[in-house]
This record gives C-alpha cells, sequence and structure tokens, in this order.
C-alpha cells in the first residue's frame, strides 16, 4: 500500500479516539460514538490550525487532548508485546505502556501534517445490531480523497468494562493490522535487541520533534 495511504488511514484513526477533557462522549451504539468523536476532533484541529502551523508540535498536545482518553493503549501496549510480556518485569512493563503511548501520540502528530481537513471525507458503513452484552465490534469507514481510490478501514473497539466505555486498539486498512503489523516489528526487535535497547529505541522515536510537511513513514514500519 502506497505512504500516503497509510498516511491517510492513520489520521482517519483520530476519528475513533477522542476527547481528553473530563466529561467523555459516552455512546452505546460505537458507530455513533464514532461519529460524534469525527466532529469534535475535526473542529479542534480546524480551530487551532494557526496554533498547528506556527509550531507542528502542538500537534503532540492536540492529539493527547483529543484522542488518547479513547484509545486501550494498556491492551494495545499487551498485545505488541505478544510472548514477551511474561519474560519482562513490572518496571520494564509499565516503561513499555508509556514509551508506547508516547509513541503512538507523536505517529498521530506526525501523520496530522499531512492532513488537510478540506479535502478527506469518511463515511461510515452501515453497521450490524450489537447484542446487548457485546464487548467487541468493529465500525467500517470509508476515506475518500478526490483523484485518489478509496481506503477501506474496519476499526476493532472493546468495551471498557471498568471506565464504562469503547475504545479503539487496532485499525485494519485494505485488510492489514497495524496491530499486528506493529507486534511482528517489536518482536523482532526485542529478540535482535533485548527488551530495555527496545523501549529506547521506542523512546527515542517518540520524543524526536515534528516537523511541518515531513516525509511520514509507513506506520506498520519504522523504529
Amino acid at each position: 500500500m502506497a505512504v500516503k495511504q497509510w498516511i491517510t488511514a492513520v489520521f482517519v484513526t483520530l476519528v475513533l479516539v477522542a476527547s481528553a477533557s473530563a466529561d467523555l462522549i459516552r455512546n452505546d451504539d460505537p458507530q455513533e460514538l464514532l461519529k460524534e468523536v469525527a466532529e469534535k476532533t475535526f473542529d479542534r484541529i480546524a480551530s487551532d490550525r494557526d496554533k498547528i502551523d506556527a509550531d507542528p508540535n502542538y500537534l503532540k498536545e492536540v492529539v493527547e487532548d483529543e484522542m488518547m482518553p479513547y484509545f486501550d493503549n494498556m491492551y494495545a501496549s499487551k498485545k505488541v508485546l505478544g510472548r514477551y510480556l511474561r519474560d519482562t518485569t513490572k518496571e520494564q512493563r509499565e516503561r513499555f505502556y508509556q514509551a508506547f503511548y508516547d509513541y503512538l501520540v507523536a505517529t498521530y502528530a506526525r501523520a496530522f501534517t499531512q492532513y488537510d481537513e478540506d479535502k478527506h471525507k469518511v463515511t461510515f458503513e452501515p453497521s450490524a445490531d450489537l447484542a446487548d452484552d457485546a464487548r467487541s465490534a468493529v465500525v467500517r469507514t470509508r476515506v475518500k480523497e478526490e483523484g485518489r481510490p478509496e481506503i477501506r478501514l474496519d476499526f476493532r473497539i472493546r468495551y471498557d468494562s471498568d471506565e464504562e466505555i469503547w475504545k479503539a486498539y487496532d485499525l485494519v486498512v485494505e485488510g492489514v493490522s497495524l496491530l499486528n503489523s506493529k507486534q511482528s516489528e517489536i518482536s523482532s526487535v526485542i529478540r535482535a535487541n533485548g527488551i530495555d535497547k527496545t523501549i529506547e529505541l521506542i523512546e527515542k522515536k517518540a520524543s524526536d520533534p515534528i516537523k511541518a510537511d515531513e516525509e511520514v513513514e509507513n506506520p506498520a514500519e519504522g523504529l
């Protein structure tokens, strides 16, 4: 898949993982939640465009404010660690969770340097009825940009019983799972370098400054 398509896919993840205010958006219908979050997120980007243009690093603040409370970082981090989870100490796990969180913030912020709110359109596929006791779901969307092929995105989400809210944990772009790709990549880095060095690499990647209009890597690659 072309890098530009992956960039588009990453920014659309922002649709799902919304506001950091105390009043979280809550909706029992995952698709309706998605739509509410999309409107709020893109309104914030448009209203803060001058700040973003003046300092691209401000995008990290936007991402933390408008996204991360709706992303299940703990669940995703454990999935990414996979079989290495049981081989880590409590301290290593906590450091990895924080590093992966910061890495995602930076990844989404970089994707936003490519985002133009006037060009992209997101549509939602009809959703299947959920059982009352459902704890996971897939929300299917399509990304449209004039002159480019339509991109198929499936959001995997789960219900967080502790916070009583739906949260994202994976994005599947044209059949390719971002979570699985990261798990494979990070597992390879751990095998070659060990967990502590891997965490250091993730921390460094997360701390790199955001630059306007920089080339954004395929998010399924890149440590």
